[in-house]
């Protein structure tokens, strides 16, 4: 397995500095075009948390907050997790086995998944784009189920297509639930427990990315207003999810 193959158990390595290349690259990937007249749903209050600063304040393993999140981003390596980081894994956490399907009965969406990577100049690979393209699993997060959070990011729409994979990601709500179908056949169950619209130039990469002490899920996907002269949305939309059963 090679370097650019390995991942952390624990988070997608306190993307300190990385974090932000894969937010540059979602917006490029997840903003193709919106359908005129037919703009995907945001969040409502009552589904994002009241502080998204808060929401990590008392976690021991989560990093520091980033001096600038508008910083240019670094290709660095994430690093292994420590021994001591896998001996706390909490009993409900999943052993490894890559997601193959992803569930959300509450927005109608029932998607494959594909693998997606780093391309060689360490920017997050894209999944195709087409009214049938899938939602991607970012294979160096950790897979549905084990500790740290599971990355998978879905277009939202495109001009040629209308609405994609993700399109209706911003009308989900606290509780509702996602389940994702893994490789060894098991099943990981997830209730949303934040949907929040955040602008690209304000994007909590640590918030995102970083070490979780338990099984926990990011969807992303764009929205906001759509920019007419850039061709782009100005937001993105994060669902936050944790375990709460596997099968």
């Amino acid at each position: 397995m090679t370097d650019k193959q390995a991942r952390t158990h624990r988070g997608i390595n306190t993307w300190a500095a990385v974090g932000l290349a894969l937010l540059v690259v979602a917006a490029i990937l997840i903003t193709v075009g919106l359908i005129r007249g037919q703009s995907p749903p945001q969040p409502d209050a009552a589904s994002s948390s009241e502080s998204a600063t808060a929401q990590n304040s008392d976690d021991p393993t989560a990093p520091a907050p980033s001096t600038s999140e508008t910083a240019s981003p670094a290709k660095t390596e994430p690093s292994t997790p420590t021994d001591a980081a896998a001996d706390t894994a909490p009993d409900d956490a999943m052993d490894a086995s890559a997601p193959t399907q992803l569930t959300i009965p509450a927005i109608d969406v029932d998607t494959s998944i594909m693998k997606l990577g780093l391309t060689d100049d360490d920017e997050l690979e894209v999944p195709p784009l087409g009214k049938d393209a899938p939602a991607g699993w970012y294979d160096r997060s950790p897979t549905p189920g084990e500790v740290g959070p599971s990355l998978m990011v879905g277009h939202v729409d495109s001009a040629k297509d209308g609405p994609a994979v993700f399109f209706d990601l911003g009308a989900l709500h606290r509780k509702d639930t996602l389940t994702v179908t893994r490789d060894d056949g098991s099943k990981a169950t997830f209730s949303v427990d934040d949907v929040t619209d955040y602008g690209k130039d304000s994007f909590p990469d640590y918030q995102v990315y970083g070490n979780t002490k338990d099984p926990e899920i990011r969807l992303i996907t764009c929205g906001g207003d759509f920019n007419e002269q850039t061709g782009h949305y100005e937001d993105n939309i994060v669902v936050t999810g944790h375990l709460i059963s596997q099968n």
